[in-house]
């Protein structure tokens, strides 16, 4: 039985943000604006979705200018951050407390706690999960096989690397040791596609936080990906 150490928030600090050395306070890093973009380029989501790890909103807030989300709630463990609800999502029990969905869209804590989120928000959504992973999450470990076994992913959309922070000694950007890929849970198809997505390839692409680009500007690319100004790869029907 693997026994997983629950999510605990720790005191906020102003240098909670960021932290050149060691691990983020619960394990949170911002996605960049281009995981969320790049997504609905390929992955149509509509109806009710859930953010069940908001973070400072990078997701949600481009989800919520997806002119095909109808409603959208947020959660996040850490109680100093927005969000609608302030639950554990590795537990069970907090998914009762929110509210039915249609698409949960996610960027979780990886380590021990990307598998029990994963799982609850595929018990809980009614269509499906897309949720940016570190790509090794395909292994099949204890605390997943039995999961990816019945329930292979309908869709993994590699991504290039992102540099989510500075090195251990604070003096350049550096990736993680495995880069990372949007996994998408259809319930509604039993199609399996792998994407390689090169960086040349992703509208509004920057490889690390320093050279993000305006929030004005993700928006816009959302906006264009909707009006079908951007190339998508998918046939609408919404």
């Amino acid at each position: 039985m693997i026994v997983t150490p629950l999510l605990t928030p720790e005191p906020y600090t102003s240098t909670s943000k960021v932290e050149a050395v060691g691990r983020h306070p619960l394990n949170f890093y911002e996605s960049p604006s281009w995981f969320t973009t790049e997504l609905l380029r390929h992955v149509p989501l509509s109806g009710v979705i859930g953010e069940p790890c908001v973070g400072m909103g990078a997701i949600a807030s481009l989800l919520q200018a997806w002119p095909h989300t109808k409603q959208m709630w947020t959660n996040d463990i850490d109680p100093h951050l927005a969000a609608d609800y302030h639950l554990d999502a590795t537990l069970s029990e907090s998914w009762n407390s929110l509210p039915e969905c249609d698409w949960i869209c996610t960027n979780p804590p990886y380590s021990d706690f990307a598998a029990p989120i994963i799982k609850n928000a595929f018990a809980k959504a009614r269509v499906g999960v897309a949720a940016f992973l570190l790509t090794s999450f395909l292994e099949p470990c204890d605390d997943r096989a039995a999961f990816l076994e019945e329930y292979p992913p309908s869709l993994v959309l590699i991504m290039p690397r992102y540099c989510f922070r500075k090195d251990k000694k604070g003096k350049r950007w550096a990736t993680d040791n495995i880069t990372i890929s949007c996994f998408v849970w259809d319930k509604c198809t039993t199609q399996q596609r792998i994407i390689t997505r090169p960086a040349n390839r992703i509208t509004g692409f920057y490889k690390t936080p320093d050279k993000a680009i305006s929030p004005e500007s993700a928006l816009s690319i959302v906006r264009a990906i909707a009006n079908s100004e951007i190339s998508t790869y998918y046939q609408s029907s919404l």
